[in-house]
């Protein structure tokens, strides 16, 4: 963790080959790169900003940080702007940026350049009545069990959420559990929870909505961790300004066998009408 002036200009996680790289092009300019992970577009700009010296930065995040780039970057770019230098930047460890006016205009064109990488997500039509249901895997129950809804037989719901433990849609869900079987009295076979967070994120939601660790509350919670359903599907939301990162956006999509039968997606995010359980039950 790198502070300044006592708060946190990042957070790595270890492991995700995701973040930004900052470096002299020359003696009189900085130059900076984001990347999102191996086989991305890397978006470099380059600018000339006085520097103490030979330099470079390495401030290295995760990809569910980059995913939240234009807000991540816009606070760095302020948080730069407010401090001094007080050691050189010759080390690729996280450092100090000495104030400059220009850095905020180089953070700024960079963090649309990270935005325009996000949208790539965003890239697929909304599905609607009669596509295929994407070939995408996801998880469900652990790390190791997957799931491809496009191989399910029988009519299913996919209830997709925007975050796991987030309170509209933690109280979103126990309708479904609540009246699964008269779901399963109108002909479906299964539910599935699906929200972009990882599957132990997912687990322990799904443990603190049944009451208990292990209870089987027939409604199944599965983990879109990559947000590739979310793409395919054509229900990626923007949530950066809150969840840092892409999310699903909130709706009720029926599937049988292969099949889009109907998708019901909320107009407000943060509200429960159409996909609400009893409304979805009533199309049935």
């Amino acid at each position: 963790m790198s502070r300044v002036d006592g708060k946190s200009l990042f957070r790595p996680f270890g492991g995700r080959a995701g973040g930004l790289h900052l470096h002299a092009a020359s003696s009189s300019c900085l130059s900076l790169s984001a990347y999102t992970e191996p086989g991305r577009p890397t978006y470099t700009t380059t600018s000339p900003i006085p520097l103490p010296g030979s330099s470079s930065l390495l401030l290295t995040m995760s990809l569910s940080v980059i995913r939240q780039a234009p807000r991540t970057i816009t606070r760095l770019s302020r948080t730069a702007l407010a401090t001094t230098c007080i050691r050189p930047l010759s080390t690729t460890r996280p450092a100090l940026i000495a104030p400059s006016a220009p850095m905020a205009s180089l953070l700024q064109q960079t963090a649309q350049a990270a935005h325009s990488a996000f949208a790539s997500l965003a890239t697929y039509a909304q599905a609607k009545p009669g596509d295929n249901v994407p070939d995408v895997e996801v998880r469900i129950n652990d790390l190791e069990d997957k799931i491809n809804f496009s191989k399910l037989q029988g009519k299913n719901i996919l209830v997709t959420v925007p975050g796991a433990f987030s309170p509209t849609c933690s109280s979103q869900v126990p309708g479904y559990i609540s009246r699964f079987a008269d779901f399963q009295a109108k002909g479906v076979k299964d539910i599935y929870v699906v929200a972009v967070n990882d599957i132990f994120v997912v687990n322990a939601w799904k443990a603190k909505l049944s009451g208990e660790e292990g209870k089987d509350v027939g409604v199944k919670f599965v983990a879109d961790d990559s947000a590739a359903l979310a793409s395919k599907l054509g229900l990626v939301l923007d949530a950066a300004a809150i969840f840092g990162g892409p999310r699903l956006k909130r709706g009720a999509v029926v599937i049988d066998n292969g099949k889009v039968v109907s998708v019901a997606v909320e107009p407000v995010p943060s509200e429960v009408t159409v996909s609400h359980a009893d409304e979805v039950i009533k199309t049935l």
